[in-house]
């Protein structure tokens, strides 16, 4: 309760009380089952149809996947659903790219747009008002991929299911214990539930996400996320510790978000402590709170967020990368894409709270401070003396691109 008034408070403080206001009203009538798009919006989406029935080379296209999201597409993000979008256009596809919304008038950057070749994305309260259009496409072949279990996806998979869709519940998260930590605020319990039952295919990035829905549906299945060397940058591979000069300093690095919600803080500063540790911090969602602890450290350099282009400047510099996240359901059961990265560009990484991630090569899992310290401090040693055989990672780089991760997963489903 005392996050949420704080948030409403930095709403106030940045927006402005009567377009806060406005936006609470909205998202409140949204809430409470107001789903009405604009008439201009649907005449929108209906122009958007119409050029898609006509326009299309439908003799190339093989069927038709509907790919929900939390994001708008960005074709250089390395996020498992805009991957997945790529991956079913290049097996030609028609991607209808549903982009969530937390009310009707919120306005989305692409919408309507041609954001990749064969994939259209569209606003979801826009898409969900005009489903009737979809008769237009008379495709055998079709996919409705639900990517977290929000109610208004529910509502469409009815719809599409009485369509001969094809129901696919890609688990990517542990959506119960985000809620629980403020960040799915539209999670219920029994929706999910609901949607793993009613789904034909159900695919999780963990082992643990798999066992906790097992006993829902038998058609269930583990496909861990990737990386896209492309993506990545092909010339990068194996970068890390790739400095020009030497400072005699351990340099550890991280990547990503950076909330108190699972981020352990705690785990960074054991490592400041030591004078010959240098610290990088790449990412956002750090609190006022952290900053200033920061800020008193020399050791501990903060960047903020950074274009994934330009994350390899970052990684060639440093000699062990580090995944600090807090003991818990949530991060037991998460799959986090940075370690693909990590291990792509040649970093040794030390994580906490992620216990099967010591599954992978190049990678020691820790439960304490002093474990954390001594791996950081073993695996610098090996970096120095050459001692890491980088061979150990070629197999594993092979089967978990995003390409092999999605086969496995096509094949499952065709």
């Amino acid at each position: 309760m005392i996050n949420r008034v704080k948030k409403i408070a930095n709403h106030f403080r940045e927006g402005g009380i009567t377009p806060t206001l406005s936006k609470i009203i909205r998202r409140s009538l949204t809430k409470y089952g107001y789903k009405r798009s604009s008439k201009n919006n649907l005449l929108r989406m209906q122009n958007l149809y119409k050029t898609l029935s006509e326009d299309v080379n439908w003799s190339e296209i093989k069927g038709i996947a509907i790919v929900t999201s939390a994001l708008e597409f960005d074709e250089v993000y390395n996020q498992r659903t805009i991957n997945l979008a790529k991956y079913l256009s290049e097996k030609s596809f028609l991607v209808l790219y549903v982009v969530w919304q937390w009310e009707p008038k919120e306005i989305l950057e692409k919408s309507y747009q041609n954001v990749f070749p064969n994939v259209y994305q569209m606003p979801l309260y826009d898409f969900y008002n005009t489903l009737e259009n979809l008769d237009l496409f008379e495709q055998k072949n079709k996919h409705f991929y639900i990517t977290f279990p929000a109610g208004l996806f529910k509502d469409i998979e009815g719809k599409l299911a009485n369509k001969n869709y094809k129901i696919i519940y890609d688990i990517m998260d542990e959506w119960e214990e985000f809620q629980k930590v403020g960040h799915a605020p539209w999670y219920k319990r029994s929706l999910e539930q609901q949607i793993v039952k009613d789904s034909n295919y159900i695919f999780a990035v963990s082992e643990p996400l798999k066992g906790k829905f097992a006993s829902l549906n038998e058609n269930l299945h583990v496909g861990g996320n990737g990386y896209t060397p492309k993506l990545s940058g092909e010339d990068k591979r194996f970068i890390a510790n790739k400095m020009e000069e030497t400072d005699s300093k351990i340099h550890v690095g991280y990547f990503g978000h950076l909330t108190e919600s699972w981020f352990d803080w705690d785990y960074v500063f054991a490592l400041a402590a030591n004078p010959k540790m240098n610290i990088h911090l790449v990412g956002h969602g750090v609190s006022s709170f952290y900053m200033q602890k920061i800020e008193k450290h020399d050791n501990i350099h903060f960047y903020g967020k950074v274009h994934p282009s330009e994350l390899y400047k970052f990684v060639s510099k440093w000699h062990v990368g580090i995944i600090p996240f807090k003991q818990s359901k949530l991060s037991e059961a998460v799959d986090p894409i940075k370690i693909y990265e990590y291990l792509y560009f040649g970093l040794p990484t030390v994580s906490t709270g992620i216990p099967h991630l010591s599954k992978y090569p190049f990678v020691k899992h820790c439960d304490s401070t002093d474990e954390l310290v001594v791996a950081v401090q073993s695996f610098y040693k090996q970096v120095i003396n050459q001692g890491l055989d980088y061979r150990e990672l070629d197999e594993f780089l092979k089967e978990t691109t995003w390409d092999e991760r999605f086969n496995l997963m096509l094949k499952i489903i065709d």
